[in-house]
């Protein structure tokens, strides 16, 4: 009973619709991530979604489609998928391993061997000779699409062995995929991280707008520093305009540089288990806190472009100004870059005389500052310090991505491809026919295994080499 419900249990899991019906709940849910803002890529758009479609939100956030590639119900598909792919996959190469075992004993294939184990024999015309039967043979097989070459009295058309490890090979390497995705979740850190141009940020959780890390991901072996060398904002290469184009650079602990790059689209930055492309950008505005003692703190003011906002920009996250002994937030400090306009829209790019909105409110949100600077110029602070605008500039928002799996995922998706190639083309055939006489007369025998990509049946083969040795039945097999 027990071994009975295993089978079947080892049946269902490896059985073929089992696996469509789950790639296609994957496939399913992985378009309907594509339609719905991922938290992982830019939390305020995710919230924006919402406030659009109040209808559909509960539905989205019941199913989890904010963090879809995260999310429980996706995991558990893609476990089960990867549990029904390794017994296909298996199944398969179990199966392989027999059709190429066989393709490799035709080498030593003899008319003898052949007249001791046959799976054909068909009755051949008394008036043909053993050459006639077997040149027949070859030209009807040739009609067939089949084409045979004589080994001393025996014809042949047989596939090499490589050609039946397509299918194992894809299954074993979607295996691979999934195990990747997998671990990769597991595993890697994804997050959104503003550098504004000449700034250093340290690769760790503070540095970052928006990051999702899996339980697995341990922040103390990374030690690097991410920084923005130069910012192009129509960088033109090989003729072809690449749009706001950062030069990133990687550093090690000691501050070294590792690598540096320009990264823009379909140009990342790759390094170990790093990769680095574009997300967005906007612009910075460099400012110090001055104290009464002349003493200085420097600072950036991320701000992000916005079609809503009456200057054409917001600011990307306040500056807080916190009290020197409690250490308790006591100024909260909005800069915003008022853009100039062509057409009646705000060009996206550092004003021609560019100023600054700063707006300075206390922890109940009351305004008590509200004021246009220049470069050079101050604002006096309630409490007594007073901040001053340095510069302006570009910050790059930089999705950064650590995972180890990733070149797995490169590798696993050659080699499937490779595979499925090999699977869709490669013919997998066995056909060994020769000739014996007896007392009842000429006949034809031989193996024909059609397996993959052959193109035509054994019926076929048998009915066609039955007629044009001229058998008044269509043979018989043994």
């Amino acid at each position: 009973m027990i071994k009975r419900v295993w089978r079947g249990a080892i049946r269902f899991l490896g059985s073929a619709r089992l696996a469509t019906w789950l790639l296609a709940i994957v496939g399913v849910w992985v378009t309907l991530a594509t339609l719905v803002p991922q938290t992982t890529d830019s939390a305020v758009k995710a919230a924006a979604w919402a406030k659009a479609y109040p209808v559909l939100e509960p539905v989205v956030r019941a199913l989890g489609l904010y963090h879809a590639y995260t999310s429980l119900g996706f995991l558990a598909c893609v476990v089960l998928l990867g549990v029904s792919t390794g017994f296909c996959a298996w199944e398969r190469t179990k199966a392989a391993l027999r059709r190429a075992r066989t393709l490799r004993d035709t080498a030593s294939v003899t008319v003898s061997s052949l007249a001791e184990r046959h799976d054909l024999k068909l009755a051949c015309d008394p008036a043909l000779r053993a050459p006639d039967v077997l040149s027949t043979a070859s030209e009807t097989l040739a009609g067939l699409g089949i084409k045979t070459t004589r080994r001393d009295d025996v014809l042949a058309a047989v596939s090499p062995p490589w050609s039946v490890w397509g299918s194992p090979v894809f299954h074993w390497a979607l295996l691979v995929l999934i195990a990747a995705i997998l671990v990769g979740n597991l595993q890697r850190s994804e997050g959104l991280m503003g550098v504004a141009v000449g700034q250093t940020q340290v690769d760790a959780p503070p540095s970052y707008g928006v990051l999702q890390a899996g339980p697995l991901h341990d922040w103390n072996w990374v030690r690097r520093s991410i920084r923005v060398d130069a910012f192009d904002p129509a960088f033109h290469s090989g003729g072809i305009d690449r749009g706001p184009t950062p030069t990133v650079a990687v550093l090690d602990s000691a501050g070294r540089v590792i690598k540096t790059q320009l990264v823009y689209p379909n140009k990342t930055l790759q390094i170990g288990t790093l990769t680095i492309h574009t997300n967005a950008y906007g612009l910075a505005a460099y400012v110090s806190l001055v104290k009464p003692s002349g003493t200085e703190a420097s600072g950036v003011e991320l701000v992000d472009f916005s079609d809503t906002a009456a200057g054409g920009t917001v600011t990307a996250a306040p500056l807080n100004v916190r009290d020197k002994t409690t250490g308790q937030t006591q100024l909260a400090i909005a800069v915003s870059v008022p853009l100039d306009q062509s057409g009646g829209d705000f060009v996206q790019l550092l004003p021609k005389d560019p100023t600054a909105r700063v707006v300075v409110t206390s922890l109940d949100g009351t305004q008590l500052v509200d004021s246009v600077v220049r470069p050079g110029q101050e604002v006096a602070l309630p409490t007594g310090d007073s901040l001053r605008l340095d510069k302006f500039g570009y910050y790059a928002r930089l999705s950064v991505v650590d995972d180890w799996t990733i070149p797995l995922l490169y590798v696993g998706l050659v080699v499937a491809g490779v595979g499925l190639t090999l699977t869709v083309v490669a013919r997998q055939q066995l056909v060994l026919l020769t000739v014996v006489e007896g007392q009842d007369g000429i006949k034809l025998i031989g193996s024909v295994r059609l397996w993959r990509n052959a193109p035509t049946s054994r019926s076929e083969v048998e009915r066609e080499l039955a007629q044009a040795l001229g058998e008044d039945k269509k043979g018989s097999a043994s």
